[in-house]
C-alpha cells in the first residue's frame, strides 16, 4: 500500500505547480478529465452550473490524492464569465498550462422550430463561452511566456445534419481549433480538438426522439444487446476521453496534435 501510494505521489509530480481549467466539470466527461489532471499533479479550478456537483468533484480529487480543486459555479450562457475567471487565475497563479472547454448543451428539437432564447443560450455555452475563453488564456499564456494547451471538447454530432443547433455548434468548435492551430503556431501553446463518438454522458437525453428512434433501430441490426457483454462496442467509457486529454498534455510542446478522434469499435451511422 506504501509503495502505490508513492506511486501516485511520483506520477502527481508530471504537472505539479501548474494549473488547469475544466468546464462542465460537474459530472461524466468533465469530472474525469478534472480527476484525471489533478492525478498529474496540476491545481484544478472546476467550472459548472451546480456548486453541489462541484463539490463532489472536488472531494473526489481530494480522496485521489491530488491538490486543492478550486470550484467555480457559474452560468456559461453568460458573457465573459469565464474570461473573468480565465484572466483571474492567469493573474494569481503562476502557471496557467491548460484550458479545457468541455461543457455542452443539447436540446430534443429541430432547429427550425427551436425555441429562440434556448438557441441563444446553446451557441453561447457550446462556441461563443469557448471561443472567448479561449482568447483569454492566450493572452495570459503570452503575457507569461509558458507554455500552454488548449482544449476543446467536439463531437461527431459537428460532421452530421441529425442534432439540429447542436451539430452546428460543434463544427463550430471544429473550425476554431483549425483557426487556433493556424494562429498560435509561432506560440508554444498549442490547440488540440478532441471529438468522442458516442459515450455514456447525460447529454444522451438530448437526442431528439427519431434520433433515438434510428439508433435503436441501427442497435438491433448489429445483434448486439446493449445490456450485455458487448456494450462497450457501442458507448465507450468516458474515462477514456478523460486518458486522451492527459495524453495531449504529456506530449512535447514541439508536437502539435490538432484533432484526435476516439469512438467505440461499433459505428450506428445515424445521420
Amino acid at each position: 500500500m506504501k509503495r502505490q501510494r508513492q506511486r501516485r505521489i511520483e506520477m502527481g509530480d508530471l504537472f505539479a505547480g501548474r494549473a488547469a481549467i475544466v468546464t462542465g466539470a460537474s459530472s461524466g466527461i468533465g469530472r474525469l478529465i478534472a480527476i484525471e489532471l489533478a492525478k498529474a499533479g496540476m491545481e484544478t479550478w472546476l467550472v459548472g452550473r451546480s456548486e453541489t456537483e462541484l463539490d463532489a468533484t472536488a472531494i473526489l480529487i481530494e480522496e485521489s490524492d491530488g491538490p486543492k480543486a478550486h470550484c467555480a459555479p457559474m452560468e456559461l450562457s453568460q458573457r465573459g464569465v469565464l474570461a473573468d475567471l480565465v484572466a483571474e487565475v492567469g493573474t494569481t497563479h503562476p502557471y496557467l498550462f491548460a484550458l479545457i472547454n468541455n461543457a455542452a448543451v443539447m436540446y430534443p428539437e429541430p432547429l427550425v422550430e427551436s425555441d429562440i432564447d434556448r438557441m441563444y443560450a446553446l451557441m453561447a455555452i457550446n462556441l461563443l463561452t469557448p471561443m472567448e475563453s479561449c482568447r483569454a488564456a492566450v493572452q495570459q499564456m503570452r503575457k507569461h511566456g509558458n507554455p500552454g494547451h488548449l482544449i476543446n471538447i467536439s463531437s461527431l454530432a459537428g460532421q452530421h445534419d441529425a442534432y439540429g443547433a447542436y451539430s452546428v455548434s460543434k463544427a463550430g468548435i471544429d473550425r476554431l481549433g483549425q483557426v487556433l492551430r493556424r494562429e498560435l503556431e509561432r506560440d508554444d501553446i498549442r490547440a488540440t480538438n478532441i471529438i468522442p463518438g458516442g459515450f455514456t454522458t447525460n447529454l444522451g437525453r438530448g437526442l431528439l426522439p427519431e434520433t433515438q428512434e434510428q439508433m435503436a433501430e441501427a442497435v438491433g441490426k448489429l445483434g448486439i444487446n446493449p445490456a450485455g457483454p458487448d456494450a462497450a462496442k457501442l458507448m465507450g467509457d468516458p474515462q477514456e476521453v478523460a486518458n486522451v486529454v492527459r495524453y495531449v498534455l504529456e506530449r512535447p510542446i514541439a508536437l502539435n496534435l490538432s484533432e484526435i478522434t476516439i469512438r467505440p469499435a461499433v459505428s450506428l451511422n445515424i445521420d
